[in-house]
Formats: structure tokens, sequence, C-alpha cells
């Protein structure tokens, strides 16, 4: 995968989205994870660090560790995150004009 460490705010717009999406809460993951090192890979990583906001709420925890462990072995690229963020602004664009 890409460099993760490289790709922070991408990462996160896309985290953010995916959780508004599915249970339609917005919410500001940022001190939620934190982007690091693996110890024995070297690799760039997302280690969470879940605060008690997420916590409470299993799903939305269970769903966001999901999300980070596919990102973290190289099944969510970056290629995936920047289309599905384009998609997303594509999607909401067109609403709008229906909805005017």
């Amino acid at each position: 995968m890409e460099n993760i460490l490289e790709n922070k705010d991408l990462i996160n717009s896309y985290l953010n989205l995916s959780v508004l999406q599915q249970f339609n809460i917005n919410i500001d993951l940022k001190d939620e994870y934190v982007f690091t090192e693996n110890l024995v890979s070297k690799k760039p990583i997302i280690a969470t660090t879940f605060t008690d906001r997420i916590i409470s709420y299993p799903m939305i925890k269970l769903f966001l560790t999901a999300l980070i462990t596919d990102i973290n072995n190289g099944n969510c690229t970056i290629e995936f995150i920047k289309k599905r963020l384009k998609y997303s602004k594509e999607s909401d664009s067109q609403e709008m004009e229906e909805i005017a």
C-alpha cells in the first residue's frame, strides 16, 4: 500500500465519511487513532486509540476497527479511498441539484 503517513487527511476524511454514511453520525475521528510504525515490519500503520466517545458505541468501534484493519492490511488502497470520496462528492452535488 502507498505510504499512509502521506495520506493522513485523506484517510481521516474517508473514515469520517464512512461513519456518517453507515451510522448517520457526523463525528471528527482524528483523536481516535494515530499513525505509527509497526515494530516488526517497520511499515506505517494506523493504531486505534479509541476514546470513551467511540467505546461507548460498540457498533461504531467495530466498524472503525474493520476499516482500519483493511487499510493496514492493504485491502483498502489510497486509490480506492480517493474514488470513494470523489463519488461521494459527486453524489452529494447531484442530490443538491435535485433538491433545488
